[in-house]
């Protein structure tokens, strides 16, 4: 027993860029330098086995927010049973130009294949919306890759696709995220390619990561695959125990009565585990579920769910187009209707309603806010820039950019009781941001108004201008 305990902690020592790093086995070391880019820096995890002796397959893992060790430890149940290293960026992918981003990712991965035993054929990338586009774009740089895991996201330019050196591309999407079908058309793009797919759904929405245990599901795709392709030994016992924890999690499914998402996952199974001999068990299990009372509910419930999500989205693509075209304030009050219905349906007690909900409210935010960052972007009457506005408050009631610039074309052109209206909104929200509040273009003689700095004052405890008696 002392021994093992000697085994699992004992301390690698790792040459980076001319200096020591003392890292542990089987825990997650924070803040190693990217070469070349000093100040910048990614966690690394390496396995309780970790040896030297053995080139290893290795993930490099990208995080929308730059949360490198809590990345990394969610893929410590995948490194240890299937043995990867995992490097997790600690870059901050939404405050930084892609440019910027690719190449401090590009040297971390050239930085860990010089510095540790990879083996070259088993690299491989995951992210999470900003940071599974970084992982796709990686694909394109880092000719050998062998696979690219992305959730809720990717990124494509067929022009650097090299048709003859496939890799895999494993999609993964929250079942309430509006991205769910874009992953499945990056799937369709390179199921047409004949390259090697895997999708995997989970109880999640946009910008969240899936639990460890569907991070661990979907990285047995890898290993299965190079396992196929020969570059990992086909091991009986090890293949029967990543199907087996793949078997519990579609049992857990059944267990919490989702008995359609239980059969759904374990279809892809039939297909991921062609070959290693557990058909018979699959289709027994599925043969099962489907005698269930419940069942065949569920199923057309969500069948039903998708029909009408995919009609709603066309319409209400058709509608926001003529509204903007019509500059039509009188139908904000319809849009806000809108989405209050679908909040309801979003607290209801129908599993397939409230995601599909959950997916339309995300799915008009986005269509909003890209319409928005278009009309912001050239010349037009101001009169539609602020219909736009108005309407982003009425879609995503925490959008404060849209609130700020009602207040600056409320302002500029002479309407200040719009904009006094929207700048408490704005306050009613949170926001607490006051010197943005008193650096908003076309608003500087509304800012040195008492009205303008008593409803500061109310919601943020102090203002900018005026005494304290002047503004009660």
């Amino acid at each position: 027993m002392k021994n093992l305990l000697l085994a699992i902690f004992v301390l690698s020592f790792i040459n980076i860029t001319a200096q020591e790093y003392r890292i542990k086995r089987g825990e997650t070391t924070d803040s190693l330098p990217i070469p070349g880019d000093s100040d910048k820096t990614y966690s690394l995890y390496l396995p309780r086995d970790y040896s030297p002796e053995k080139q290893w397959a290795t993930i490099f893992v990208f995080d929308p927010q730059g949360r490198g060790t809590n990345t990394a430890n969610l893929f410590r149940m995948a490194a240890e049973e299937q043995q990867y290293i995992v490097a997790s960026a600690n870059l901050d992918l939404k405050s930084q130009p892609i440019d910027s981003i690719i190449k401090s990712a590009t040297s971390m991965v050239n930085g860990i294949l010089q510095s540790l035993p990879v083996d070259p054929e088993l690299v491989y990338s995951a992210g999470m919306g900003e940071g599974a586009q970084v992982s796709s774009a990686l694909a394109h740089i880092y000719k050998n890759m062998a696979g690219v895991m992305a959730i809720g996201n990717s990124f494509v330019n067929p022009a650097y696709i090299d048709k003859t050196s496939p890799y895999m591309f494993i999609g993964a999407a929250g079942k309430k995220d509006y991205m769910v079908y874009e992953i499945e058309k990056y799937l369709k793009f390179y199921d047409d390619l004949n390259f090697p797919t895997e999708v995997h759904y989970f109880d999640g929405k946009e910008d969240e990561w899936p639990e460890a245990i569907v991070v661990s599901n979907a990285m047995t795709g890898f290993t299965l695959q190079a396992i196929r392709d020969g570059l990992r030994p086909n091991d009986a016992s090890f293949v029967q125990q990543l199907f087996e924890k793949e078997m519990e999690y579609a049992e857990s499914l059944r267990r919490t009565r989702n008995y359609y998402a239980a059969y759904e996952k374990l279809e892809r199974m039939e297909e991921k585990y062609e070959g290693f001999g557990f058909e018979d068990t699959i289709e027994n299990k599925m043969k099962e579920i489907k005698t269930i009372r419940g069942f065949r509910s569920q199923r057309s419930d969500f069948r039903q769910a998708i029909s009408f999500e995919k009609e709603q989205q066309r319409e209400y693509e058709y509608l926001l187009e003529s509204d903007i075209r019509s500059v039509n304030f009188e139908n904000i009050g319809w849009w806000a209707y809108q989405i209050d219905e679908l909040e309801k349906l979003k607290e209801g007690s129908d599993i397939a309603k409230s995601n599909m909900a959950h997916r339309l409210v995300g799915y008009l935010d986005f269509l909003t806010k890209r319409e928005y960052n278009t009309i912001m972007e050239v010349k037009v009457p101001i009169d539609v820039k602020i219909f736009i506005s108005v309407l982003r408050t009425a879609i995503n009631k925490n959008a404060p950019e849209a609130y700020l610039n009602i207040i600056s074309l409320a302002a500029a052109d002479g309407d200040q009781d719009t904009a006094l209206l929207y700048l408490e909104d704005l306050l009613k929200t949170g926001y607490s941001d006051m010197e943005s509040l008193y650096n908003i273009e076309g608003a500087l003689d509304l800012q040195f108004t008492p009205e303008y700095n008593r409803i500061v004052k109310k919601y943020l405890g102090e203002s900018k201008f005026f005494k304290d008696q002047e503004i009660k």
